[in-house]
């Protein structure tokens, strides 16, 4: 294979554009795509779950004693799958757009 020298006036912000491209297409051969975390079977503690759906631990009592959201009793502690914690907030939130409240 013969190697050229080939002699062209490119701009200068063109030139790092090109140089950047290039660069950024070879890096993303060593950095895998990011996948979605699979939650399926997560626990989360009831902290984790207050936090998440901006509520008190008292609130969270309150929903899992009425059946809004179902706890599990694992090792002495109450945890939560995240799928039920996500699906009880969708249902809530059918709930109340069904009864015509905003």
């Amino acid at each position: 294979m013969e190697k050229s020298i080939l002699l062209h006036s490119t701009p200068l912000d063109e030139f790092r554009d090109i140089i950047g491209e290039i660069v950024e297409e070879k890096l993303k051969q060593f950095k895998p795509e990011p996948t979605q975390k699979d939650t399926t079977g997560e626990y989360l503690t009831r902290n984790e779950v207050c936090k998440l759906l901006k509520i008190s631990l008292t609130t969270l009592h309150y929903y899992t004693t009425g059946g809004t959201i179902k706890g599990y009793r694992i090792r002495g502690r109450i945890l939560y799958k995240t799928t039920d914690v996500n699906n009880s907030v969708q249902e809530i939130q059918t709930l109340k757009y069904k009864h015509g409240r905003v």
